[in-house]
């Protein structure tokens, strides 16, 4: 209670800033042609005064603590003239509505303020050019121009962002070659948890493109913004029943067709909005269900290849075959209430399902065991499996479920009174990851004879061979496969979070120049856990002596990859499984070790507060301040030693306290030329996974722990940015930024530990800080309708974005490498059409190689090579109420590729394609 009433007292500075208990006050609201739809960033400025505000999502501006007199007053939104107007106060608490209306005054044919691709692009355009930091904006129509399945794939289109994939989706967004996990995500607002056990990095293919209203990363800090993200925030913003004056009432529904399965799916939204009570009351609800079948095929090395041989080879090769089942369904429900002409509440809340049914084939050849032939030449490394170790292949399935769910919900309010505005928010949030009664089983045959090899003409995909006949036929014989073990797993991890935030605002003069003093405070208290069930069973008799073997269960997988095999049917082995439970033998050893090794709790309480002014002086705004954070937090784990004498539960806890001060300068060096700069300190905790004091230790005297001594990440962060808008929906902008950070998290392999809880250990797996690390970049943005062309093509557009970051970090041994998951080079381009009813656009996205995992040296770090991937999109407004939509993504199948290098080769980590998919499908508005 001291440490808050400590913070709050930061919030008591406000006082300072009190003066007068009334003042004059000019609002109103910003829309375009039709009056319909309010225009979020128009700049509307006091020509006298200087007092500047940008309009809020709704198109409306408030503008407070003006004295009487006689004003004009300027709105200037690109894409649009400028308009101006008096407004005169007649005396000091007098207040006076006054609105405008954008492009009213110009023909239908040359208004630009139109839907569509140009009309997306204006909207983003006066949001960045309005705010006060460094914000990049997309728009829901932007997102609904390409085949973007979720909020990861549609951010991918922003300069500076790059989306890691999984399965050939978009899942988490790197901003400026930065580790998803030092990056946060909000939904209107709200701090979204992971539902990944082992993140605090929240998977946005989650959520759904179709509910968005729009997405906001900002890549620099202010002070009342929370202060724990160094890459930037992620925030997905949602739709308002009182963001228009008419009803919104739409229905889409698409096909999806995915190439490598064969198989087709469907995705269908419903979205409604809508204002009541003389537009006081606004209701918005939007509901999406999406169903794809699709698949991969993969070539895998896990581990290393040996490299000291005359034909070099993978230790352990896998071929691997995917299908899977993914369901999204994603609800947003918003309610608006204006209670009075002074106060506004709220209540937003988001719910999104994702469930993937997975079914893996694999197949795990094991060569480092057998005797290499030295004669091994002309691209095949051959091993002789009679002379020395027998030559061992696994062929398991994976059945596996995994559900994973996120919901927000949130009441607040903001209220005006005189210079002053408050505004408060109460907020929970929940996520979770389950995956019930999965299972993996699998079979193993052993060689005693025959020869067998790997092909490695093509490193990055290398196939099994044979050297006899025999061998080859023993190799693809089912029955040669007897069951090896089962595990049966119920694993939950549940991440939830409740936050309190309040805010006070002064308007108010400095002087001759206006501004504002804003302080508040935020509490978050979070609570993540994992638990586990795990069932090993490592033999299996039913009393007969009969051997379980592969036959029983094979099918074969369709692998344009190579000659896959026999494969067992996931829902045979389920029938099975639960058919005959009792005749499977349970291995109280591996279930001890699988159910409480990677169990733990953690909780963590954040306490906030901060003060910050904003002044405008002429054409340069400065917004500065300090933000405080103490943070608080426990964790416990099991530590379980090598003869399972006990499991004992051990406790950690940790406190530390942060000051984080911002300063954000937006100059307007010309009408058409903004230079922004921006430092910030911030701050990124330790995963709470990461943190918990687990260890466990197996057989072979390996050791896997956390570490709860981890410290955070500290960033020094800074900016120097220039934009250029030479029309009025045109940005030409270049900037360069630079992060210094320390205490950069790693895994950490000691191959040398000593004792560890007693034991003698030869390897331990943990976490540790490195000291410092680097992080340069340049960011160029241009975006542009070019208009100027004649006849058909003007209705062209371009977009095109590029960033180069340089980084580097030195590991405790000394080697200096680049930030994991950093490319240097990541590049989007985008050319469209637009001619109000055909909408064609091409989009390219590219992203330089990273390291994917840290190896002991360089040799053995695996990098996730260069990626390019091409999407194709066309619309049709068939009438005004019916669009076509035909969307072909992945075009040119694209795989992931990742490899190990050494002396200039790039020897396979993992080969995988995922093929070509299609939408297609309608939008149905009514009414309009």
């Amino acid at each position: 209670m001291k440490r808050m009433t400590s913070l709050l007292g930061a919030a008591s500075m406000m006082a300072l800033a009190a003066g007068t208990a009334h003042a004059g006050e000019i609002t109103g609201r910003v829309t375009e042609a039709t009056g319909a739809v309010g225009l979020q960033g128009a700049i509307v400025r006091i020509s006298e005064t200087g007092q500047t505000v940008s309009s809020a999502r709704d198109g409306s501006f408030r503008l407070s603590n003006v004295p009487a007199g006689d004003f004009t007053l300027v709105v200037d939104y690109l894409g649009a003239d400028a308009q101006t107007r008096s407004v005169t106060l007649i005396s000091a608490d007098d207040q006076v509505e006054t609105n405008f209306v954008l492009g009213a005054d110009v023909a239908a044919d040359d208004n630009i303020l139109i839907i569509g691709q140009r009309g997306q692009l204006t909207s983003a355009l006066n949001r960045q050019r309005a705010a006060a930091g460094l914000i990049s904006v997309l728009s829901a129509d932007a997102v609904d121009r390409l085949p973007d399945e979720n909020v990861a794939e549609a951010a991918r289109r922003i300069a500076g962002v790059n989306v890691l994939n999984d399965q050939g989706e978009g899942r988490f967004v790197s901003i400026r070659g930065i580790d998803p996990n030092l990056n946060t995500t909000t939904v209107n607002g709200v701090r979204l948890p992971s539902p990944e056990s082992d993140n605090r990095q929240v998977p946005l293919d989650v959520i759904d493109s179709d509910v968005l209203s729009s997405i906001v990363i900002s890549k620099s800090l202010t002070p009342d913004m929370p202060g724990d993200t160094i890459g930037g925030n992620i925030e997905i913003e949602t739709l308002s029943g009182l963001d228009q004056d008419d009803r919104l009432l739409q229905f889409s529904l698409r096909g999806i067709y995915a190439d490598v399965v064969e198989e087709f799916g469907y995705r269908g939204s419903l979205t409604f909005a809508d204002n009541f009570m003389d537009g006081r009351l606004g209701v918005a609800l939007s509901v999406s269900d999406q169903l794809r079948k699709f698949g991969s095929e993969n070539a895998e090395v896990d581990g290393g290849w040996e490299t000291g041989v005359s034909v070099p080879f993978p230790g352990e090769f896998e071929n691997r075959n995917y299908d899977i089942t993914r369901e999204r369904t994603s609800v947003v429900f918003n309610l608006d209430f204006d209670a009075t002409e002074s106060t506004n509440l709220y209540l937003r809340s988001t719910y999104s399902d994702f469930s993937d049914q997975e079914y893996r084939s694999r197949v795990e050849n094991k060569f480092e065991d057998p005797d290499y032939l030295d004669s091994s030449s002309g691209g095949g490394a051959f091993f002789d499996a009679s002379t020395g170790d027998e030559f061992e292949v696994d062929r398991d399935i994976k059945d596996r479920l995994e559900e994973q769910t996120i919901y927000a919900v949130a009441v607040g309010g903001e209220t005006f009174t005189g210079p002053w505005t408050l505004d408060y928010q109460l907020a929970y949030a929940y996520a979770e990851e389950a995956e019930p009664d999965r299972i993996d089983t699998g079979f193993r045959a052993k060689f005693d004879e025959g020869v067998f090899g790997v092909n490695v003409n093509d490193a990055m995909l290398p196939q099994v061979i044979f050297g006899d006949a025999a061998a080859e036929a023993a190799y693809f014989d089912a029955s040669n496969y007897e069951f090896d073990d089962l595990e049966f797993l119920n694993g939950v991890a549940e991440d939830d979070e409740w936050s309190f935030q309040f805010n006070v605002q002064r308007d108010m003069a400095f002087g001759q120049y206006f501004g504002f003093i804003k302080s508040g405070v935020q509490y978050r208290t979070r609570e993540k856990s994992y638990d586990a069930t795990t069932l090993v069973y490592g033999g299996y008799d039913n009393g007969s002596g009969d051997d379980l073997t592969l036959a029983g269960f094979a099918s074969s997988v369709e692998y344009p990859l190579g000659n896959f095999g026999p494969a067992a049917v996931p829902q045979t082995v389920r029938g099975f499984f639960n058919a005959n439970r009792a005749d499977f033998e349970l291995d109280d050893t591996d279930t001890l070790f699988a159910s409480a090794g990677d169990d733990y709790s953690a909780s963590e309480d954040v306490f906030s507060a901060y003060l910050m002014g904003s002044v405008d002086i002429d054409a340069l705004r400065i917004v500065a301040g300090v933000r405080v954070e103490d943070t608080q937090f426990d964790t416990t784990g099991n530590q379980i030693d090598e003869d399972l004498e006990s499991v004992t539960s051990v406790s950690a806890e940790n406190e530390y306290t942060d000051w984080l001060p911002s300063v954000n300068l937006r100059y307007e060096a010309s009408e058409n030329v903004i230079v922004r700069g921006a430092y910030y300190a911030s701050i990124s905790r330790p995963n709470l996974a990461q943190t918990a004091p687990r260890i466990v230790i197996d057989d072979d005297d390996e050791a896997e722990a956390g570490n709860p001594d981890l410290d955070r990440q500290q960033a020094q962060n800074f900016d120097l940015m220039v934009e250029y808008y030479p029309t009025e929906d045109a940005v030409i902008s270049g900037g360069v930024f630079y992060k210094s950070i320390d205490n950069l998290i790693a895994t950490f392999v000691d191959d040398n530990p000593g004792q560890l809880n007693g034991a003698d250990i030869n390897e331990l797996t943990t976490f540790a800080n490195i000291d410092e690390a680097d992080l340069l970049g340049f960011e160029f943005n241009y975006q542009q309708a070019l208009t100027m062309l004649p006849s058909v093509l003007q209705h062209t557009l371009i977009g095109a974005n590029y960033t180069y970051v340089d980084s580097e970090a030195t590991l405790a041994d000394g080697r200096e490498i680049t930030l994991p998951l950093q490319s240097q080079n990541i590049f989007n381009l985008m050319l469209g059409y637009d001619d109000g009813r055909l909408d064609l656009r091409a989009a390219l996205s590219y992203r330089d190689a990273f390291i994917d995992e840290l190896g002991g040296e360089a040799a053995e770090d695996r990098i996730a090579l260069e990626h390019t991937q091409i999407d194709f999109s066309a619309k049709y407004d068939l009438t005004d109420n019916l669009r076509l939509y035909f969307d072909f993504k992945n075009a040119f199948d694209e795989p992931f590729r990742a490899a190990f290098r050494d002396g200039g080769r790039e020897l396979n980590s993992q080969y995988e394609e995922y093929g070509w998919q299609t939408q297609f499908g309608f939008r149905y508005t009514f009414g309009g």
